[in-house]
């Protein structure tokens, strides 16, 4: 894992971040940006859940965190890391309503080793700040403790008092129960799994001598699929193409025409009385010479313009060459930097549509309610009342002839025109919403289909990703192309002589109308044949010898390859059959060997208990006063200065760790500080440092413990390390960062939200050599969408403007 690189994260629903995002981490330093609570430190907690299986920050803050992880509108999420070594591996957890749930993770002490050296989170730089403040003389101090737990030597405390009752070997027995049993199982179970593992071993040998001849077959066959048990589907897939019966069968329709072709060139030749003497020229051997120092340089360079560009017919001449395939690569690389622009610029109208659409809907559904509180009727109701009241002469109602002021001292006819008056206003109001209604629904159904347009020509982060990756492989084409420009314009000059000389060649043998016309016959025949053609200066029976071979050379490589399919075939069965039985040797060598395990690590535990205990006794005072004095004074005090030095020259106070020089049952270090010019020891950093400077004493201590132990992990993730620095602090620590990422070989991970802070880190961070790279993440959500991430690859340029004007 010490020269490991991250290469991407998808988090689905973890914690402030919504949705699904995708952020390629493939570059030597990765820049985050975003303001606050868009997910910046939820990525980088991503990160260390997949690579841990826990969030050590929020542990300590709280026992319970892991139900929080999931976002709240949410029913299930997921991480999913992706690292590049050797090969790539895959880290990932799963999230539910429960809690998290850590599919692939580190070892344990590589996973240690992440937490405390690799890993800065906010919450442990104010802690580190809230130790310095509060450091005290005693071994139970907060200093004491979390320095000592950084160094393993509360590991060393623990050991000792749990293996003080190992001194007298009576002592383990007692606790050890069936000490005879598991002997005898133990004994029972070794010449058991010696014979299954015999016979497993065979058919082992037996399917992995098969998948040898199987992969020389199809090596042999030049199938490009790597041979494993677990792709037999696909190989059996490739070896059961028929494409080589047909070519065979179209090889012996060309044989039979050749043989009618060389009839006609004998006829020819009887027919010619004498032989055409062919000049010679020194342009072949010269050409000869460019392409034996060029070719290989050229070809390659071909090879690279063909994977980029599939679909271009490249010309032989260098030159031609060269000029095509730049014009078609400046056009791509064109279309490309046009297609992640309108990619970006639709991400960012499909956020500012969504919520032009969330805000409509919400003024759809304050219309409804309103509607719902008007009668539909009122207008109907009021027309009513009105023809009513021409029939009122007092207050006995004409309807119900009722006395109206029973009820009400007020006349009924002015009661009555009250409540006309009121139906008339409501109908009025309810014909205006239910016009901005439809307006508003048109708004919706037009948003609507825009979303699903935007939805639908939108690329995802990976695939916008390899749209950088693409472009980035074209510039460097481009350059190499640049580069050769004058080697190739010397390859078509002595191609062109080449040609020429040939030409006098072929107009010295074109004097014989019959030879001339046998010669196109054969070159046609030879062209068709997929073979080159009868060569200036070259003679017929060369040629014919030479096309009869490579058509005898096919015929029987057909053949052959015809019978290696078959063969590839019947083993591929016969491993089939060996995988299965070997599997279920596996399944039976596996429940015997579980049973075996746990009867031999009883007894090699109670075996080992006594002398483990004794030696691990004896040197544990002596192993931990090694520790303190060369990880303290050796080591991490001078490279913790060097740091601290380096990002703050002004300061004239050091901060420093103090050890007992004798030797010590517990750690009590003191943290002071030590002034550059010598003396007496300073107070500690709390009252000698400025703010500013104590966050960079944090931060120095932090990269000083990740830079003292060898590389397990080549990965340095800092969560808004700059907090109270100035602007010369900052830029020693993006100073400082380079020189970790550029001579040091460490992947940069680094999380602010200040953009002004943003901006001058990539500038000061970008790409400074050829093999050099940089990433961008932006993250960004709304109250009602999903996060977005923006990524942003920055390549090595080569400023030509300057050489141009030197």
């Amino acid at each position: 894992m010490s020269d490991s690189i991250l290469r991407s994260l998808d988090i689905t629903n973890f914690r402030s971040i919504r949705g699904h995002i995708h952020a390629p981490l493939d570059a030597k330093v990765v820049l985050v940006h975003g303001e606050n609570g868009a997910g910046k430190t939820s990525l980088l907690s991503g990160i260390e859940l997949a690579l841990t299986g826990k969030v050590q920050s929020l542990l300590r803050a709280d026992p319970n965190y892991e139900r929080q992880l999931l976002h709240r509108s949410a029913a299930e999420g997921s991480i999913v890391l992706r690292a590049l070594n050797a090969t790539e591996q895959t880290f990932s957890a799963t999230l539910d309503t429960t809690g998290a749930k850590s599919g692939n993770a580190l070892s344990e002490p590589l996973a240690a080793f992440f937490r405390e050296r690799a890993f800065l989170p906010q919450s442990l730089l104010g802690q580190l700040l809230q130790i310095y403040q509060d450091a005290g003389n005693d071994a139970d101090s907060p200093l004491a403790q979390f320095v000592g737990k950084l160094l393993g030597l509360d590991r060393l405390d623990a050991l000792e008092a749990g293996l003080k009752p190992l001194v007298d070997v009576r002592n383990v027995r007692k606790t050890v129960d069936g000490w005879l049993a598991a002997e005898n199982e133990k004994s029972r179970l070794d010449r058991l799994l010696t014979d299954q593992r015999k016979s497993r071993n065979a058919i082992h040998d037996r399917i992995v001598a098969a998948l040898a001849d199987l992969a020389n077959s199809c090596a042999a066959l030049q199938v490009s699929i790597e041979v494993r048990e677990d792709n037999l589907d696909a190989v059996s897939a490739a070896l059961s193409d028929g494409q080589d019966d047909e070519r065979l069968a179209t090889l012996a329709d060309q044989q039979r025409q050749f043989g009618s072709i060389r009839r006609e060139i004998d006829q020819a030749q009887s027919a010619s009385s004498t032989d055409t003497p062919l000049p010679s020229s020194g342009a072949s051997e010269q050409f000869s010479r460019w392409e034996a120092a060029n070719g290989t340089r050229v070809a390659a360079a071909r090879t690279r313009v063909e994977s980029l560009l599939p679909d271009m017919s490249l010309p032989s001449d260098p030159v031609q060459f060269a000029d095509e395939a730049l014009t078609r690569l400046q056009t791509e690389r064109k279309h490309l930097d046009e297609q992640a622009t309108q990619a970006r610029a639709a991400i960012a109208r499909r956020v500012a549509a969504q919520d032009e659409r969330d805000v409509a809907l919400r003024q759809r559904e304050t219309i409804d309610k309103e509607i719902g509180l008007l009668p539909a009727t009122s207008g109907s109701l009021a027309s009513a009342l009105a023809e009513l009241t021409s029939f009122i002469e007092s207050n006995v109602c004409p309807v119900c002839d009722r006395d109206f002021a029973e009820v009400s001292h007020e006349p009924l006819s002015d009661h009555v025109h009250t409540k006309v008056r009121t139906l008339s206003a409501s109908a009025e109001r309810l014909l205006t919403l239910g016009r901005t209604r439809t307006e508003v629904q048109v708004m919706l159904e037009r948003l609507d289909r825009e979303l699903e347009a935007l939805t639908a020509r939108q690329l995802d982060e990976e695939a916008l990703a390899a749209l950088d990756r693409r472009r980035a492989g074209i510039d460097a084409v481009i350059n190499e192309l640049d580069a050769m420009s004058e080697a190739l314009s010397e390859g078509a000059r002595l191609r062109a002589a080449d040609i020429a000389a040939r030409r006098v060649v072929s107009e010295a043998q074109s004097r014989h109308v019959s030879l001339a016309a046998a010669r196109e016959t054969l070159t046609s025949f030879a062209t068709s044949a997929g073979e080159a053609g009868v060569a200036e200066g070259e003679s017929f029976d060369v040629a014919v010898a030479r096309i009869s071979e490579r058509l005898d050379a096919q015929t029987t490589r057909l053949q052959q390859r015809v019978s290696q399919r078959r063969d590839g075939l019947n083993k591929i069965t016969i491993i089939r059959s060996d995988i299965q039985e070997r599997r279920d040797a596996d399944a039976q060598i596996s429940i015997d060997f579980s049973a075996w395990q746990e009867a031999d690590t009883s007894l090699e535990r109670a075996q080992l208990l006594r002398d483990q205990g004794i030696a691990v006794r004896t040197a544990v005072d002596r192993v931990r006063s090694a520790i303190i004095r060369r990880e303290f004074n050796d080591r991490l005090n001078r490279l913790w200065r060097d740091l601290f030095i380096r990002l703050a020259p002004g300061e004239p106070f050091v901060p420093a760790f103090r050890i007992p020089a004798s030797s010590t049952q517990k750690l009590q270090p003191k943290l002071i500080t030590e002034h550059r010019d010598g003396g007496e020891a300073g107070g500690a950093p709390g009252a000698m440092l400025s703010a500013g400077n104590l966050n960079t004493a944090a931060l120095t201590l932090f990269i000083g413990l990740h830079l003292s132990v060898p590389k397990e992990l080549p990965w340095l993730i800092l969560d808004d390390p700059v907090q109270s620095m100035d602007d010369v602090h900052i830029a020693h620590f993006a100073a400082l960062l380079r020189t970790l990422s550029k001579e040091h070989g460490r992947q940069i991970l680094i999380a602010v939200h200040d953009r002004q802070l943003f901006e001058y880190l990539r500038l000061e961070l970008s790409p400074a050599f050829s093999d050099d790279s940089l990433l961008t993440l932006e993250l960004s959500r709304g109250p009602r969408r999903d996060s977005v991430c923006v990524s942003r690859r920055y390549s090595y340029k080569e400023e030509t403007a300057l050489l141009a004007a030197a």
